[in-house]
């Protein structure tokens, strides 16, 4: 066994691969420790509050808290003492979109694993696992081996969601939409939004929208419908309300007043 021993948890929602991978990986072999299996990633933040582990090894899809959306919450709590910020994570997942890859390296997961994984692929992500951990361990004054993120994830994710509604913001756009290809849920979103912009998602929807309806009314030549169309409001009626609530006047008297 080797000198060195790292604690790891498990997380999925299929007993069967709870199961599996406690049973059939050779843990004592590895010098990991696992200490927990967890069905849930609530249960699992609950757990690592208090108990600090070196290696989580979870699933991307679970009921409550995806996988991703597990790390985002492990790297934002990373300056409570209570945490280990340098927690090594390998995702498993049974779907093949390289859009959960991205996402889960730009968390700075050590690797990504296509279910079903043979326990010999596993092991070998486990060991890698490992071996960052004990060099970072034996020289805690270096850098760590693995990029890091520059930023905190949640701002990562915020910026990711602000860059996406810049680029879209004429759609008929809705925050599930931004969280589903974010990959966490709207209720995650929507707090972390509000927390790192002052605004709520509808708001700062609104936001773009009125600037560039502003900014169409005083240079172009865009008939005020067209312009409504522009900025995703494409009944004429509705856009004149809502300019007129926005703005205190109509876009007409907007437009004159430009002139």
């Amino acid at each position: 066994m080797n000198a060195t021993v790292c604690r790891a948890v498990i997380i999925d929602d299929e007993t069967w691969i709870r199961e599996g991978l406690s049973e059939h990986i050779n843990w004592e072999m590895l010098g990991i420790d696992l200490v927990q299996v967890f069905q849930d990633g609530l249960e699992a933040i609950r757990y690592m509050e208090d108990h600090p582990v070196d290696i989580l090894l979870s699933d991307i899809r679970m009921p409550n808290m995806t996988g991703l959306e597990l790390v985002a919450r492990l790297r934002e709590m990373e300056n409570d003492k209570r945490l280990l910020s340098n927690t090594k994570v390998i995702f498993l997942s049974g779907y093949g979109d390289f859009k959960y890859a991205q996402e889960a390296l730009r968390l700075g997961a050590v690797d990504y694993l296509l279910k079903p994984s043979d326990v010999e692929e596993i092991e070998v992500a486990l060991q890698k696992a490992k071996m960052i951990c004990t060099k970072e361990a034996v020289q805690p004054d270096k850098p760590a081996l693995e990029p890091k993120v520059s930023e905190e994830p949640s701002s990562y994710l915020i910026k990711k969601a602000l860059q996406m509604m810049a680029a879209r913001f004429t759609e008929d756009l809705h925050l599930h939409q931004i969280a589903e290809e974010l990959f966490v849920t709207s209720n995650y979103l929507s707090r972390l939004f509000r927390q790192e912009t002052g605004k709520s998602f509808s708001d700062y929807l609104s936001h773009l929208r009125i600037e560039k309806a502003c900014e169409l009314l005083g240079s172009s030549t865009l008939k005020i419908y067209q312009i409504g169309e522009a900025v995703g409001y494409p009944n004429p009626r509705y856009f004149s309300e809502w300019f007129q609530k926005q703005m205190g006047m109509s876009p007409g008297d907007y437009r004159s007043r430009r002139a």
